[in-house]
């Protein structure tokens, strides 16, 4: 079976309501669109999530339906975890949980 992959599939008006939710939580959004939403990791974040200097937060779609998020670039992020939310607000939610404390829940 292969590896589910971020894909380009978000509508532009939920990227930017994701973004805004995203951002009200103080943590800024480097690119946002349809293929993907892009978070770079402060110090604290990297601690958190025990991620390697340069990575990012990517969030996105894929195959599996729903939206995920995965540690690395843009173009590469292997392996995608669920972040099991649906709304802005939830997924805003589960990715400031991802940012201090490493888990999404």
């Amino acid at each position: 079976m292969n590896d589910p992959q971020i894909t380009d599939e978000m509508p532009d008006t939920w990227v930017r309501q994701i973004a805004d939710a995203i951002e009200t939580y103080d943590h800024p959004v480097t690119d946002a669109h349809e293929s993907a939403i892009v978070i770079d990791l402060t110090p604290t974040a990297i601690r958190a999530l025990d991620a390697d200097p340069g990575e990012q937060l990517i969030i996105g779609w894929t195959e599996r339906a729903g939206v995920d998020w995965g540690l690395g670039r843009v173009d590469h992020v292997p392996d995608p975890q669920p972040l099991d939310a649906t709304t802005p607000q939830e997924i805003a939610a589960r990715v400031h949980l991802l940012l201090t404390t490493g888990r999404p829940a």
